[in-house]
């Protein structure tokens, strides 16, 4: 008789307990977050809002805005960061699905470890190295020259190309690791219902995979947009004149210490226009997702939807007791 209202008592003190302890263990990454990511930005944005008096201004977004070198360098960025975001995530895939389905477990480990060498590698190291194959008599550069492709002393230094490819290399381990996540997550039963069911492969890769994949692709493309938008070391030493980045112009104003608030302006806008170009891209893929999967806007699923994925469980249980 007792047991229930003494049970009931101890809900809001377990209740308590636990909003407590998800406090405790929130604070120090909270405190972090606001020390390290936070406050940083606001001094941002006050530095960007002030000129060399320290009035509030905005001449400095009127400026870069102005200037159609500086939004020519802005749009380079852009467009170079997406490229290399969306090759990297193209080649990235089909590596990282053939590890998580098609690799024994005694081997993952072992290729995994290989492919986050470059994060324990220093990152000049990996230029320098990827400089000593592609420079005139390196490997790559010689090996074209063997086959006809180019001459004796070509090389494809100082070039766009040259740091396209760096930000790819660079690019790639990261986008591995995020679609094997995402490969790894995606069940084999599933993928053979569809198979069992007559479904094609192209059906498969639209109305499965790709919905099952979408949002860690969304992770992907913010990793890997993010660090290249900003990059700026892979542009000074191979881009060459045509090949810089807005990364470049910020790094030489802070580093000369000439007109830091105009160089702190133009990082918030590109801060801000990537912000908006990984929102865009996510909301696309959310979209995807919606419209490839079967689910309609008020979040439930078509009856053609609902009907297919009951046959497919049908016939996944069916297929199992067989092999039983």
């Amino acid at each position: 008789m007792t047991t229930a209202p003494l049970s009931l008592a101890r809900r809001p003190r377990r209740r308590a307990r636990g909003t407590l302890g998800t406090g405790f263990l929130l604070t120090p990454g909270g405190l972090l977050l606001v020390l390290f990511a936070l406050l940083p930005l606001v001094a941002l944005l006050i530095i960007g809002f002030t000129n060399g008096s320290g009035g509030f201004t905005v001449e400095n977004f009127t400026e870069m805005f102005s200037s159609a070198v500086y939004m020519s360098l802005l749009g380079r960025t852009l467009l170079i960061a997406f490229c290399v975001t969306v090759v990297s995530i193209a080649l990235a895939w089909p590596a990282a699905w053939a590890l998580a389905r098609y690799t024994s477990p005694k081997a993952k480990p072992l290729i995994l470890g290989f492919v986050i060498i470059p994060y324990i590698t220093s990152q000049l190291l990996l230029i320098y190295g990827f400089v000593s194959l592609i420079q005139a008599g390196g490997p790559v550069m010689s090996f074209l020259s063997s086959i006809g492709l180019a001459g004796p002393q070509a090389s494809i230094m100082y070039t766009p190309a040259a740091n396209i490819l760096m930000l790819i290399q660079e690019s790639i381990p990261t986008a591995i690791l995020v679609m094997y996540s995402a490969s790894e997550q995606i069940s084999g039963s599933v993928l053979e219902a569809s198979r069992t069911l007559g479904a094609s492969k192209g059906f498969v890769f639209t109305r499965v995979i790709w919905p099952l994949s979408s949002a860690m692709i969304g992770v992907n493309f913010a990793l890997t947009f993010v660090q290249t938008v900003g990059a700026f070391a892979e542009p000074a030493i191979l881009g060459g004149p045509n090949g810089q980045m807005l990364g470049n112009t910020i790094s030489a104003q802070l580093s000369a210490g000439v007109h830091q608030q105009f160089a702190v302006a133009m990082s918030l806008v590109l801060l801000v226009t990537s912000l908006a170009i990984v929102g865009g891209v996510t909301g696309l893929l959310s979209w995807s997702r919606s419209a490839l999967s079967g689910v309609s806007k008020a979040g439930r699923p078509r009856v053609e939807s609902v009907t297919a994925q009951t046959l497919i469980a049908e016939d996944a249980l069916t297929t199992e007791g067989v092999l039983r």
